[in-house]
């Protein structure tokens, strides 16, 4: 097993973002925390070392650390509190003077910063909360047991506990509040985790030596600061002590330790101190303890355990008002979030995201409140007239245009970098791709290069970093792969092995949220490629043909959608009328079509959109010129009809919603006419703009910035 222990921070105030460190990734992945519904929505992710134990947030709530056990470093980010956005700090990553940094800790003061070293004991460093810097203390790191995975700070900020896997023991130090300095308190380390022999080779834990016992693998304490818990991997229990808070003193509980079921791995209480949750990675399951604040005696909840709604689950993390918690799968990929009942303390899930590999750790951000929404821009491809190009045109909400420039040939597609200010279209006459330098404040545009493609490229999109640019090419069947440079004004640079073959006719490429995996649907050939990388800086161009890729549609598909949680993938079928649902395979990206599945649409079903709450597909129908939406069953995939089917007063090509599902357009097949919809909570549609472009759309998407 891959699971190893860290310490649970608490959840800031005003959670806005969420960041997980993706152990198999070597990555940082970030997200969005919608405050009414608490669903998670992939932002980007930042490149670590490898082997990514934990990520924490400093007490002021401006910076984001992250360890790598393999580089012995830790990196420090800037949190841009209105984006989510993280900016590497001067001088970062830190060395840390230890080996293996597993965690991290921060002294309530914010000054200083504490490690669990797996091979070095404990690292002691201080903090400068203006610049983010990390320096070691002298002294650092101070000896402690073998194999030391846990940390856990009194709420009183002088005591400083160590758990040590492998010696079976607890290590205890003053903090001297002056200096951050530890000092090693006496009648430690106390024992912990006793229990017979235990054949370790058999339940994979092939590196523990013979001398260890019950296999302490990690430390929590409850708000106050009255008891510590103690989970012991091998002998399936929790152990509990009480801390006497001036001497640190601890004694076991009587009834101590008490049982968990097999593995337990980390355990966190909840923000009222009332349960203790623990989490069990070989059943997939979240053990629920009421705790007695008195003696300090652990009982199980009634229906406990709990599903975790995913694959080897490591860590709860709770929300500060400790109605929502999120547990992170390290095998199955995900965050899963839970409602708490606040009577029994039960668990259930509402929904999982798909997320990097392995997410070994998740923790809560604050963000500030933002102003209130700009307007989104619109940016257009627009057809050529018989005496001008086409162009990219940047226009407001109601068609007006702000700014243009030429394209250099007939545009089909349109991609704008999420994460700078760059524009592309793709130009179906010329085979080529032109670059844009974009102003949105000004506002300006100019074409700045113009790259080759391959023939026809009809479709286009950019991952999430806004590293590489995928390019559809229907007349060659072939993927068109590019770095995205910053360094010389965004020009496309294709990858080497790029273009890749695809199936016959592609006309649409897709990304999944996590920028995981790209999508290929191949009109000619009835069915969908499946890329992946080979490593997290890597584009996405391997393709999955070992796993099955690629993966049989209906007929004629034309569209592809992947909803916001990353688990489904839809694709309509203009040929047949017709949706396939497929499952997306957490670890290769194959579809696995879902139960149901193909779903009836209209005639000749063109384009999808997915609501960003995950609830509601809308598919467009050009045979029928009707629009019509379904509702999308979260735990299954499967969908179904959600009403009647809107009538359109045009043939439609193509479906935009907004980055906050808050309006839905549709693009009429001759590029002339724009209807926008504000969408309802409830999904539906109400007709809110009947746009006339000055010239014919061939592809238009909204871009919105903070």
């Amino acid at each position: 097993m891959a699971l190893l222990a860290v310490a649970a921070p608490v959840p800031a105030a005003e959670q806005r973002f969420a960041f997980s460190v993706n152990d198999l990734d070597a990555s940082l992945a970030s997200y969005r925390v919608d405050p009414q519904t608490g669903h998670l929505r992939f932002l980007r992710y930042y490149p670590l070392g490898k082997s990514t134990p934990t990520v924490v947030v400093d007490p002021s709530g401006r910076f984001v650390l992250a360890t790598s056990q393999s580089v012995d470093r830790v990196y420090v980010f800037r949190l841009d509190r209105l984006s989510g956005t993280l900016h590497p700090v001067s001088g970062s990553p830190f060395v840390t003077g230890g080996r293996a940094p597993f965690q991290i800790l921060f002294h309530p003061s914010g000054r200083y910063l504490y490690m669990a070293h797996r091979f070095a004991g404990v690292g002691a460093y201080a903090f400068d909360p203006e610049t983010g810097a990390v320096s070691a203390l002298a002294g650092s790191p101070y000896p402690a047991g073998q194999r030391t995975r846990s940390i856990v700070l009194h709420p009183n900020g002088r005591l400083l506990y160590a758990l040590n896997a492998y010696s079976n023991d607890l290590s205890a130090y003053a903090v001297e509040p002056r200096t951050g300095a530890l000092k090693a308190l006496p009648g430690f380390p106390v024992r912990v985790g006793e229990m017979g022999q235990i054949d370790y080779l058999a339940q994979q834990m092939q590196d523990v030596p013979d001398s260890a016992g019950g296999l302490p693998y990690h430390l929590t304490a409850d708000p106050a600061g009255r008891f510590l818990f103690i989970t012991n991997a091998a002998s399936a229990n929790i152990s509990v002590f009480r801390v006497d808070a001036g001497s640190g003193a601890v004694v076991e509980v009587p009834g101590s330790p008490f049982f968990t079921g097999f593995n337990p791995y980390s355990a966190t209480v909840d923000p009222a101190g009332k349960r203790l949750y623990v989490t069990r990675p070989r059943d997939n399951l979240v053990a629920v303890h009421r705790l007695d604040g008195a003696t300090g005696r652990l009982t199980p909840v009634a229906g406990s355990p709990f599903t975790s709604g995913g694959e080897q689950p490591a860590f709860v993390t709770f929300s500060r008002d400790g109605r929502r918690a999120y547990v992170n799968n390290m095998a199955s990929n995900d965050i899963a979030q839970m409602a708490v009942d606040p009577a029994s303390g039960t668990l259930s899930v509402e929904e999982v995201v798909k997320t990097r590999s392995a997410p070994w750790f998740f923790t809560l951000a604050d963000g500030d409140t933002p102003p209130p929404p700009r307007p989104p821009r619109v940016y257009a491809a627009r057809a050529a007239r018989s005496s001008a190009a086409g162009e990219l045109a940047l226009l407001t909400p109601a068609l007006e245009t702000l700014a243009r420039a030429t394209s250099g040939g007939q545009p089909s597609a349109v991609v704008v970098n999420p994460v700078n200010a760059f524009a592309y279209t793709t130009n179906a006459d010329t085979g080529s791709v032109t670059t844009y330098r974009v102003d949105e404040k000004r506002p300006a545009l100019a074409a700045i290069a113009q790259t080759p493609a391959g023939a026809e490229p009809l479709a286009a999109a950019t991952d999430v970093n806004g590293w590489y640019l995928y390019v559809a090419n229907h007349g060659d069947d072939s993927l068109s792969v590019y770095y995205l440079d910053p360094e010389e004004a965004g020009k496309p640079k294709p990858v080497r092995g790029s273009p890749v073959t695809t199936g016959k006719a592609p006309v649409a490429v897709r990304l999944d949220p996590a920028s995981r995996y790209a999508f290929v649907v191949n009109q000619g050939s009835d069915n969908v490629s499946v890329y992946r990388y080979r490593t997290n800086v890597t584009p996405l161009y391997f393709e999955s043909v070992r796993y099955g890729s690629p993966f049989a549609t209906g007929h004629e598909p034309s569209d592809l959608v992947v909803d916001p949680t990353g688990r489904y993938a839809y694709v309509a079928n203009a040929g047949d009328d017709s949706l396939s649902a497929y499952r997306i395979h957490h670890q290769t990206g194959a579809l696995s079509a879902l139960p149901g599945s193909p779903f009836a649409t209209g005639r000749r079903p063109v384009a999808l959109a997915a609501h960003p709450s995950g609830d509601f597909l809308y598919v467009a129908n050009a045979g029928s010129r009707g629009l019509q939406r379904y509702r999308i069953e979260k735990a299954l995939g499967a969908v179904a009809r959600d009403g009647a089917p809107l009538a359109l007063p045009v043939v439609p090509k193509a479906l935009r919603m907004d980055a906050d599902g808050g309006h839905l357009s549709v693009l009429a097949a001759d590029g002339r006419r724009v209807l926008t919809y504000a969408v309802a909570a409830d999904g539906t549609l109400r007709l809110q703009t009947d746009g006339r472009p000055e010239r014919p759309l061939s592809d238009f998407v909204f871009v919105s910035r903070p």
